[in-house]
């Protein structure tokens, strides 16, 4: 289960799903699709037509040098191709452009923002983690790229750096990823046994953004280790319908857990409907061999 990145556009207006990479227990990037990535080089790539054309009307017959809105439009234009190619995984293409916003004086934070998550799409997170702490140096309130920094700590197993790094990220609560850092917050107190402040995390999460199926799991689930079972099987049984409107297909972790809140019902059918998925799509993860020990112990 991955913890969610978040690229961000400017002030993170064009919230995507990053490519950070995925945890076991890892935080989380909005999700984003190729077309949409297609759209947005595309309407990038226009607005850098558009600025070197204005700055062309503007030169003087022996074309001068740029005026300064114009390199900063243009250094903003490429920023965006350079985080679209990302997002369309062309990581190529998203080096070279974010070179050319640097050599027009690009922001020097965001720059290193787009260097992390390139650095953690090649899987070189040392060198991610020196550009997201160069990146914090210069923006200390940039909400995204404390999420994401969170997200590399929290991938690399440092759970508690990653929970400050989320933390600092919920404050901000005009922060568009912000649920998407609460669940990550929330995976990250998991990890350090903080029962109590996961639940509040996940809480606060499906109360910012009511959609989010991991947080409804894992809220279930402390639901059940708190002996509210009630409220466990309400929140699984809304994890399963999210999955269902957006279209995806049920985790390891989830069939596992369907099946043992079955077979507390009494509900053999059902427990063989979650085994039978679970051993069709999942055949060789641990919770298949959990299901067959809870099976044979029944």
């Amino acid at each position: 289960m991955n913890a969610h990145a978040v690229p961000s556009h400017g002030d993170s207006a064009t919230a995507r799903g990053m490519m950070e990479a995925r945890l076991s227990s890892r935080a989380r990037a909005f999700p984003s699709s190729r077309a949409r990535s297609r759209n947005l080089i595309g309407g990038a790539l226009r607005g850098v037509l558009v600025t070197a054309a204005l700055a062309a009307c503007a030169a003087s017959p022996v074309q001068g040098p740029l005026s300064t809105d114009s390199r900063d439009a243009a250094a903003g234009d490429y920023l965006a191709l350079a985080k679209a190619w990302l997002n369309a995984g062309d990581f190529g293409a998203a080096e070279r452009h974010l070179d050319h916003a640097r050599n027009l004086g690009a922001d020097p934070a965001e720059s290193h923002h787009i260097a992390a998550l390139l650095a953690v799409a090649s899987a070189e997170p040392e060198r991610a983690e020196n550009h997201y702490r160069r990146a914090i140096a210069l923006a200390p309130d940039h909400s995204a790229i404390r999420n994401n920094y969170g997200a590399l700590l929290f991938s690399r197993g440092r759970a508690r750096e990653a929970a400050a790094q989320f933390r600092a990220a919920v404050a901000d609560t005009a922060y568009a990823g912000r649920a998407w850092a609460l669940e990550n917050l929330g995976r990250s107190r998991l990890l350090l046994e903080d029962w109590q402040g996961a639940g509040e995390a996940f809480a606060a999460a499906l109360e910012t953004c009511g959609e989010l199926p991991v947080a409804s799991l894992e809220l279930a689930l402390l639901h059940r280790r708190s002996g509210d079972l009630a409220a466990a099987r309400k929140l699984f049984a809304k994890h399963l319908a999210m999955l269902e409107k957006q279209g995806r297909e049920p985790g390891p972790k989830a069939l596992f857990v369907g099946a043992e809140f079955a077979l507390q019902a009494g509900n053999r059918d059902q427990v063989e409907e979650f085994g039978s998925i679970l051993g069709t799509l999942y055949p060789e993860t641990v919770e298949y061999r959990a299901y067959r020990n809870l099976i044979d112990a029944d």
